[in-house]
């Protein structure tokens, strides 16, 4: 066959104005393409046609709108292939091109695959490194799996630009840092042992097939005749997407169709573009200069010519993004009407925050729907605005989906297998366990009513209590231990205990296979096990566990999973390593829906709606480090060593999201949206908004960008109610009969401060439900130093031992033990024990000095029959002194009132247990004075401890006010006019009382305390 003729280049371009795929598919059936003004194509003829576009997407897309272009008449449609973007692993060619012969004829690597071999080989060079006792400890197969992923992708980027590393050592002088060096070093696995690994087993890397099979199809083109062939939509940033692009356009029926190529943009601007990567038409100006094309010889495709509206906005977008050096332009712009006129149809809406601008978002998707064969897409490369927003317009009762993907550990199979690891590597601690049993997937072969049923029982038996067990035993041991005083909650039958002995058993069955495989195995060995363990927890009752596997989510995780356990056996994993290593091979991962929900709403990331354009379009999310991405050059290499090696800058996927950018704003219709703050920091709008709105005012055109519609103020009336009034501080009035007659003195200090929690706790009898899987805290440490003081004075109540410090620290040591030896409590609460207790020694025997007998923990009561009351205390320590007189002490844990809070009536817990022991309520004690009333703090920091005095006032006078202001509280609460408010108090005291309020919510604090309504 005679080789065809070449011609001149024939390139073409669709402006942003028209839509392209539209465009394109109306120029090739009436023969505008590849030649202008040629024949209409028989119907019969187009799969002759070959036409070639950058993603797949962008392939469906055009098939829909060839449909659309022939009125519904029977179409064959042409041959349309993917280029295959550096973004996406698509390259969809003919079988033709792999003979099996040579490097085409090799597989590529997967890239899981391509991970384990380069873990492998980052294992090997850090086992080579010299042994240096500074060195950090070794890397974690996580750790390891994350860095192979970017030295792939470093490796990926090589391939494409199809760089030279073998002079990579010499690209380290002696004057950068040492660190280069090591890095330059650490790449020879690059450079020496990954091609080795590739020829031994007989694979290709992605890129370098990519490149040989693009290379053979230009070289199948140039051979084919005069079959019509369009590439369309690509820019050739890629060398081997430039070179076939440049045979397509040689060709006879050949042409290049570019998108949306400037040719508004002055020569000197566009001659300036080689050093500006950053711009949208750096790409397309590298392709003409390589082609040898100059600007004026593109085309427009016939019918996407645009009109005088349409071509101001194409020259306002030219000016916003031309290159920086040359924006002193924009002064001759001022008083242009077409420039300003091209504003109309754009509005710039800044939201508050990121809820109102998915809320804004949301209402201008729902109205563009409510008109007939209207069409609305939002474009963002935020992911956390896309999912906002998606969950509002779900509330309208509108479907629709992100195309570019929901994280796989965000989907619910994702999740659980996530749960199942987390509940494993936390050795089923209640709040991993709980996550997982609550899952909607976990049913150990129960229906979902029964395992929610039994879950909640396990929680109340083991959990809802200081939890300091671990393990499936802790567990056992939790549920069938009953704690001295048990919470409502976990005052279970005996049918329950032995339901939730019967799960817990299950669990642990469920479980084995991670169990049995100790505390070392292979990573396929874990995908293994992590698979049965999953399959054994989402059984239902029917004995199928098909549901965790189903949906596009399920059908990703079981071939992920599969592959990992088929590429995963040469790699060793610790027991611990293993959770981290399966969360780094799922970092990044995405699962996109089969096909939209809704068929005129769309979310699209920036390269999903490449080519693609709809009636009303949102850009989201332009803030500066979203949109655009903050771009550097990497780990691997510093910006000289990439222009040595012949690497873009990194400021070139700049120019693509800007090029992005220009094309969205060809629609009729454009919203640009951001928000002001995020996570309360103010924010600075994109580069791209920061130009728009400077050209505005440079064309006095200041107001151009303000939306039509309130859609921010829409957005919040979305938590607008009629007739809202602030919510009214609490002030219930209960019955005189059922307010409360027998109060501790503890209870006395609660309710000066809070009122309500008196109502709430003495007079409803509602019981705080404990947190879950409550761990040693602050009011456990309280109840041990407690109990080892209280323990030492009942054996040593008139004597102290040799070693008082010894002794005291190994009574604690005791109760320690019994709490399972948690971290904290080795870590922190025996130290602080034992300085405190080396401070009780010192200072205990001037304590005894005159005493004659030591009472702890001592009951008391105190009934006041003129006020029908009666208060009770229990005094942590009494000591009887041979003057006939008590010493009472109150031990504290934390920092104990201040003086002017005992004297104000604010604390009164001594002065009243001194009130009662002067009136006999302490039993045996008999009524006696009391001459000192102090506190023992019991922190274990600095000193250990200090002794206070609790009032500057006597004991006596102390106990008369305390009993007097006593009998005005109870005279008070006993009219039925005055309430149980709940208050918030001033000062330290009560702000430290109010810290720890177990009814705030309830109370509604935050309602009505914002509203202003304070109580004193």
């Amino acid at each position: 066959m005679a080789e065809p003729a070449r011609q001149r280049p024939r390139l073409y371009s669709i402006p942003p104005s028209a839509p392209f795929l539209e465009t394109l598919a109306r120029a090739i059936l009436s023969g505008d393409l590849p030649h202008p003004g040629g024949a209409a194509p028989d119907p019969f003829d187009l799969p002759s046609t070959t036409i070639y576009l950058p993603t797949r997407r962008a392939a469906r897309g055009l098939r829909e709108a060839f449909l659309a272009a022939a009125g519904g008449k029977t179409l064959l449609l042409p041959q349309i292939r993917a280029l295959g973007d550096p973004e996406e692993e698509t390259l969809l060619f003919s079988a033709e091109l792999d003979d099996g012969e040579g490097v085409a004829g090799k597989p590529a690597i997967s890239n899981l695959q391509r991970r384990f071999a380069l873990m492998q080989l980052i294992f090997a060079w850090e086992r080579s490194l010299p042994k240096e006792p500074d060195r950090p400890p070794g890397i974690t197969p996580a750790q390891a799996s994350h860095l192979a992923d970017d030295l792939g992708r470093f490796m990926d980027e090589v391939g494409r630009e199809e760089a030279d590393l073998s002079d990579l050592e010499a690209l380290v002088p002696e004057d950068l840092a040492g660190h280069w060096a090591q890095t330059i070093d650490f790449l020879t696995i690059v450079t020496e042992h990954w091609p080795n690994f590739l020829d031994e087993n007989g694979l290709v890397s992605p890129a370098e097939r990519r490149r040989i099979l693009m290379d053979q199809e230009a070289a199948r083109l140039e051979a084919i005749g005069d079959a019509p062939v369009i590439a369309a939509g690509s820019t050739g940033t890629v060398p081997a997407t430039a070179r076939l692009l440049q045979t397509i356009s040689t060709l006879p029926n050949g042409a290049v169709v570019l998108p949306g190529l400037d040719f508004s943009l002055d020569d000197e601007s566009w001659e300036a573009l080689g050093r500006h990567p950053e711009h949208p038409q750096a790409g397309m100006w590298e392709l003409l200069r390589r082609l040898e094309l100059e600007r004026s010889e593109v085309a427009t495709v016939p019918g996407a010519d645009a009109d005088d509206v349409q071509s101001a906005r194409l020259r306002l977008v030219s000016e916003v993004l031309r290159p920086a050096e040359t924006t002193e332009r924009w002064q001759a712009l001022a008083g242009d009407g077409g420039i300003a006129d091209a504003l109309q149809g754009i509005s710039l809406i800044e939201a508050p925050g990121p809820q109102d601008e998915a809320e804004a978002i949301a209402l201008i998707l729902r109205h563009a729907v409510e008109e007939p064969d209207r069409k609305a897409a939002l474009i963002t490369p935020d992911r956390a605005l896309a999912r906002r927003v998606a969950a509002r317009v779900r509330q309208f009762g509108l479907a629709i989906d992100d195309s570019a993907g929901t994280p796989v550990t965000r989907t619910v199979p994702g999740a659980f297998l996530s749960l199942v690891l987390e509940a494993a590597h936390a050795d089923f601690a209640p709040a991993e366990l709980m996550a997982l049993l609550k899952h909607p997937l976990t049913r150990l072969g129960r229906s979902a009513g029964a395992m929610r049923m039994v879950a909640r029982l396990l929680e109340r038996a083991a959990f809802r209590d200081v939890y300091l067990g671990q393990g499936f035993a802790g567990i056992r041991a939790a549920a069938t231990t009953e704690p001295e005083r048990p919470h409502a909650a976990r005052r279970l039958k005996g049918e329950e205990i032995e339901r939730v002995l019967a799960l817990v058993d299950e669990l642990e069955a469920a479980f084995s296979p991670l169990a049995t495989l100790g505390k070392a195995a292979s990573a396929s060995a874990y995908a293994e096990a992590h698979a049965a363990a999953a399959e054994a927890l989402a059984m239902d009752e029917t004995g199928s566990s098909d549901r965790l596997w189903m949906g596009d989510a399920g059908e990703a995780l079981s071939v992920f999973l599969r592959d990992l356990m088929a590429e995963g056996g040469g790699t060793s994993l610790r027991a611990a390593d293993y959770p981290a290593f399966y969360r780094s091979l799922l970092s990044g991962q995405v699962v996109r829906p089969a096909r939209g929900a809704h068929p005129r709403l769309f979310i699209w990331g920036p390269l999903e709606a490449r080519l693609q354009q709809t009636d009303v379009v949102i850009l989201g999310g332009l803030n500066e480090g979203t949109w655009p991405k903050p771009q550097e050059p990497g780990p691997w290499l510093n910006r000289a060593m990439r222009e040595a090696l012949g690497l873009p800058a990194p400021e070139r996927r700049v120019g693509l999201s800007a090029h992005d950018f220009a094309q969205s704003l060809g629609a009729n219709r454009i919203y640009l949206t951001r928000s002001l703050k995020v996570d309360g920091v103010p924010t600075v709008p994109s580069r791209w908004v920061q130009r728009l709105t400077a050209l505005t005012r440079a064309i006095s055109a200041g107001d151009g960008l303000r939306p039509t519609d309130p859609w921010t103020a829409w957005a919040k009336m979305r938590d607008h109610v009629d007739g809202f009034a602030p919510v009214a501080q609490p002030a219930p009035r209960p019955p005189v009969d059922a307010r409360p007659r027998r109060l501790s003195v503890s209870r006395i200090e609660r309710w000066i401060a809070n009122p309500y929690d008196v109502y709430a706790r003495d007079i409803l009898r509602l019981e705080p439900l404990p947190p879950l899987g409550q761990t040693a805290d602050a009011a456990l440490r309280g109840k041990v130093v407690h109990a080892a003081l209280s323990i030492f004075a009942e054996r040593y109540p008139d004597r102290l031992p040799e070693n008082i410090s010894g002794t005291l620290t190994g009574i604690a040591d005791e109760l320690f033990a019994g709490l399972g030896g948690a971290a904290r409590i080795e870590a922190f609460w025996r130290p602080h024990f034992e300085n405190f207790a080396r401070w009780f020694a010192e200072t205990e025997p001037l304590r005894r000095e005159g005493a004659i007998e030591i009472v702890s923990e001592v009951r008391g009561a105190l009934r006041l029959d003129a006020l029908d009351f009666e208060l009770t205390a229990r005094a942590d320590r009494i000591d009887i002194l041979d003057d006939g007189t008590l010493a009472i002490y109150d031990y504290k844990t934390g920092s104990p009132p201040a003086p002017s809070a005992v004297d104000g009536m604010h604390a009164p817990q001594l002065p009243l247990e001194a009130a009662i022991a002067r009136l006999a309520g302490f039993g045996e004690i008999g009524p006696r004075p009391v001459s000192a009333l102090r506190y023992i703090q019991a922190s274990g920091r600095r000193d250990g401890g200090e002794e206070r005095e609790a009032g500057q006032q006597t004991p006596d006078a102390l106990a008369d006010e305390a009993m007097a202001a006593l009998a005005g509280l109870v005279k008070e609460f006993d009219d039925a006019a005055r309430a149980y408010e709940a208050m918030r108090r001033s000062g330290t005291y009560f702000g430290g009382a109010y810290r720890y309020d177990d009814f705030a919510q309830l109370a509604r604090v935050d309602e009505w305390g914002n509203a202003g309504g304070e109580g004193e």
